[in-house]
């Protein structure tokens, strides 16, 4: 990775976006592309990441468990080993169809570039206040979640005491107990749809371990105060998401988080002419993330809202070596083009298009359902076929779901449909609580991932039996959380000494007792440090006498 104050007027990948997709299609295209271009807004690579202090990504990717900060890093430390060349503080200004790139940045003034492949990662914004249109007077106090997540977990600024948060995505699920964390009183998570947007781990960790009530069917109607927010009226809403007269009430608040979803970036792909769907204002792309526009690629958040980072970056290395290839004068070879659309109970599917006749053996398509659903199967229908069918315990819009077909298995097909079918349609759904039966069997659900099994935990003669889960880190989970719950704590931590006050994130090497999370997070609280240290350097030894201590999670340095 080369960091410099001038650059070239051609290069072979020029990539946009310097989050977890774009840092791994700049990994991946380097492999192949001698000269590589990585521009970023930020005056740090990670994007969204450096503000995601939780754990929970890096499973699929690195086969552990990390913080954002902690995956950012481990792919910034990727970068480090290639020749790609890295421009932070670039702001893209304009792309063209013909793949030429212009750009202003603090040092090199107005740029013009050009790439022979081009692969756009720019992530998503937040959709805010005025998007859904909450009625009331302006008064502050009110935020996007992520805008609050950024001002806590980097800017060592607190937003509220007393907060309502509306919508239930990941966001604002994880932002709640973060919130609750730093000790304000989340009142409540009110949520438009019958069913939650977040993962289902997160409602466990999240609101569950906090006492955090979840309204379903439920949204704000008004907020109320001059400077600051003073209260909001909440109302239920009918299957039509139209608030039910009579059903108003009041909650004083001082805070309201918005979480009410993404929007991606692709206003550089609509400027080069680029296929929308227009449903999700994301491009049409073929199987190896290329879009409409010949050599132009698009990957991550972009490309469609993931549930988790480790996808983003298979899309990434998916987009960097197709790009490459591109670039390297090497075009896509194929015989015939597929087509494939969303059927029934589904909001979307990508790719949209599947080139067979290439040298890639398998496609990977990605959809969300339009609603709740129980047991069900996935149908692949051509015509009046059904040519696959996937079995799937349970469906729901926020949890992103994946099948994989063989390209032989749609090599006479014209065009293919993905679809729901199922017994149990639109199924109530059920917020997930743990409960115990008479006999002492608890009821729980797991968090390792995000498959969020349904546990079940027999304790006999001080053996305990698990059944329901998926995998033996299931079985590990769950035999723990019966009878001893345990969490990994996440923070941030102040510092003096630097250029201007900012936190630095950390977690436990471990994870610690469940009941001991507050008093933990109270001795957290009172660390300050002085000195540039290295990502898994200490900064609170045993703490709580626990034999787990307290490290960094991203280096610390001098910021820009």
């Amino acid at each position: 990775m080369n960091s410099v104050d001038k650059v070239d007027k051609k290069y072979g990948v020029i990539v946009i976006g310097g989050g977890p997709g774009g840092l791994a299609a700049a990994v991946e295209a380097s492999k192949t592309c001698d000269k590589v271009l990585l521009l970023e807004r930020s005056p740090q690579l990670g994007g969204i990441l450096n503000q995601c202090i939780h754990n929970g990504f890096g499973l699929h990717m690195f086969k552990e468990e990390l913080t954002g900060p902690d995956y950012a890093e481990k792919y910034i430390e990727k970068l480090q080993d290639t020749r790609v060349v890295v421009l932070t503080q670039a702001m893209v200004l304009e792309t063209t169809k013909q793949k030429q790139v212009s750009f202003i940045h603090p040092k090199l003034g107005f740029v013009k570039v050009q790439a022979e492949a081009l692969i756009v990662a720019t992530g998503c914004r937040e959709r805010t206040r005025g998007a859904i249109g909450i009625s009331g007077a302006r008064p502050s106090g009110v935020f996007t979640a992520g805008a609050a997540q950024l001002f806590l977990n980097l800017d060592a600024k607190t937003v509220g005491k007393k907060v309502v948060i509306l919508g239930s995505g990941d966001i604002g699920l994880i932002m709640a107990r973060r919130m609750t964390l730093e000790g304000a009183k989340v009142l409540g998570v009110y949520e438009v749809m019958p069913y939650s947007g977040g993962l289902t781990r997160n409602i466990v960790q999240c609101l569950n371990d906090y006492d955090i009530p979840l309204h379903l069917s439920h949204t704000i109607t008004k907020i109320h105060g001059e400077k600051r927010v003073e209260a909001v009226t909440i109302s239920k809403v009918d299957e039509n998401r139209q608030p039910i007269a009579g059903t108003e009430h009041t909650v004083e608040c001082d805070t309201v988080l918005l979480s009410v979803g993404l929007i991606p970036e692709n206003e550089l792909n609509i400027e080069m002419g680029v296929d929308m769907n227009g449903r999700t204002n994301t491009p049409v792309l073929f199987d190896n993330m290329e879009t409409s526009v010949p050599g132009v690629f698009a990957c991550g958040n972009v490309a469609q809202v993931h549930d988790l980072v480790d996808f983003v970056s298979m899309e990434g290395i998916k987009a960097g070596a197709a790009a490459a290839d591109y670039a390297n004068g090497i075009k896509p070879s194929y015989t015939k083009t597929v087509r494939v659309e969303a059927g029934e109970h589904l909001l979307y599917v990508t790719p949209s298009q599947v080139r067979l006749g290439d040298d890639k053996k398998i496609v990977e398509l990605f959809f969300r359902v339009s609603g709740i659903f129980g047991a069900s199967s996935i149908q692949v229908v051509s015509g009046d076929t059904v040519i696959k069918e996937f079995k799937k315990e349970h469906l729901a819009p926020g949890e992103l779901e994946k099948i994989v077909l063989t390209k032989q298995q749609i090599a006479e097909c014209s065009s293919i449909r993905i679809g729901v079918a199922s017994q149990n349609k639109h199924s109530e759904y059920q917020v997930p609580v743990q409960t115990v039966d008479p006999d002492g069997s608890k009821h729980f659900v797991c968090t390792i991932c995000p498959k969020g099994c349904s546990l079940t935990a027999k304790v006999q003669n001080e053996q305990v039996e698990i059944t329901g889960n998926a995998c033996p880190r299931g079985d590990v989970y769950g035999k723990q959380e019966a009878v001893f719950p345990m969490r990994v704590v996440t923070s941030t931590v102040k510092t003096e000494g630097f250029a201007h006050t900012f936190c630095v994130p950390v977690k436990t090497t471990a994870p610690i007792p469940k009941d001991k999370v507050a008093k933990a997070m109270q001795l957290i609280n009172a660390v300050v440090v002085k000195n540039p240290a290295p990502r898994g350097a200490v900064v609170l030894r045993d703490i709580l006498g626990l034999g787990v201590d307290v490290v960094l999670t991203k280096t610390l340095s001098q910021p820009i």
